[in-house]
């Protein structure tokens, strides 16, 4: 047993509006998660809901290009205007492997485009029902590897993901290690899932604050975890990026909320990075939403984590030209944490 210390940035005050907004999803989202029936027809209904969100108005300040990285169908954005960039930003989008897409999550694109100056890139990667869990793993490893063949400066490129697209950020980081690629740059994890049972409490993680997730309805993961992985599914290296800490090695930024209930896993995989050597920078957010980041535009609080969220990219490559954002009424608090070893992992 050893015990690891790191420090979290807190932040602790929070708008009018995400106080509202935390509710009214409480109220409307959780029940709908909660009693919607997960079949193919489900399913494929929510996706087409889902494509609804691309009538929305589009920066005029960004041109979408749609193409293919290993045959995986991808869109990239350069904002016109804010600073200039050689950094690439391949975006994983959230959605529990179900839900949302290139449509849902452009918006939070083209913000990071704006505060960074990368150009960020949208992987369209498989999803429920037409793959499983490892479909997508494949599908954004496969991504990652033709990025690095094609871009004029690999060393530059930063994975970054919300939720189910923060899982496949950290499988990104682990499969490149294991199949002897270039790491990325950096690392972006926005209420990043970090296992496939995130509603077991029988883990080496502890349990600060009750899991009260405006979101996610925790007895509705089993039943999810059957469809992410069916019988005969196999994915590459662990299945849950937990327990694939020894092989991240790039700098990763972290962001949870308070009561979601993946933040426990957040912190354990901080104290795990930090134990290594890794420089990781984590933030913990009251009264938000889970993978609020993706409200850029709406929420004042998106819209500050995305800016420190691209100081720290723009930091990992050696771009930072100004004084990083700093939120004055955030403070640092000591994650402490007793890491246990899992011999049952696989």
């Amino acid at each position: 047993m050893r015990v690891v210390y790191d420090k979290a940035v807190v932040h602790e005050t929070f708008s009018l509006r995400a106080r509202v907004l935390q509710r009214a999803i409480r109220i409307t989202f959780k029940p709908l998660l909660r009693y919607t029936p997960l079949t193919d027809r489900s399913l494929a209904a929510i996706r087409s809901v889902d494509k609804l969100s691309a009538r929305r108005p589009r920066s005029r300040h960004v041109e979408p290009v749609e193409f293919e990285l290993g045959g995986v169908r991808v869109e990239s954005m350069t904002h016109r205007y804010g600073p200039t960039s050689d950094m690439t930003i391949l975006y994983l989008h959230g959605g529990g492997f179900f839900s949302c897409g290139i449509e849902s999550h452009r918006r939070i694109c083209e913000r990071l485009a704006l505060k960074s100056g990368a150009t960020v890139i949208s992987v369209d990667y498989v999803q429920l029902p037409e793959g499983s869990v490892a479909d997508s793993v494949q599908d954004a490893i496969t991504a990652y590897e033709a990025l690095l063949e094609v871009s004029a400066h690999p060393d530059k490129i930063v994975v970054a993901g919300d939720s189910a697209g923060g899982y496949l950020t950290m499988k990104i980081a682990e499969l490149a290690t294991r199949r002897g690629l270039q790491a990325p740059a950096a690392l972006l994890g926005f209420s990043p899932l970090l296992s496939i049972d995130p509603d077991r409490e029988d883990k080496a993680v502890q349990r600060i604050t009750k899991a009260r997730d405006a979101y996610l309805p925790a007895r509705r993961i089993a039943q999810i975890r059957e469809r992410w992985l069916p019988e005969g599914s196999a994915i590459e290296g662990y299945a849950s990026p937990l327990h694939a800490a020894a092989y991240i090695s790039s700098p990763t930024f972290l962001v949870a909320v308070e009561d979601e209930i993946l933040r426990p896993e957040v912190e354990a995989m901080t104290l795990l990075l930090v134990e290594r050597g890794v420089e990781v920078e984590t933030h913990l957010w009251r009264k938000l939403v889970h993978a609020f980041p993706v409200l850029a535009g709406a929420l004042p609080e998106s819209d500050l984590a995305l800016q420190l969220a691209a100081d720290f990219a723009r930091r990992a490559v050696g771009e930072l030209d100004h004084p990083a954002v700093e939120d004055a009424s955030a403070h640092e608090e000591i994650l402490v944490g007793e890491l246990v070893p899992d011999d049952s992992v696989a």
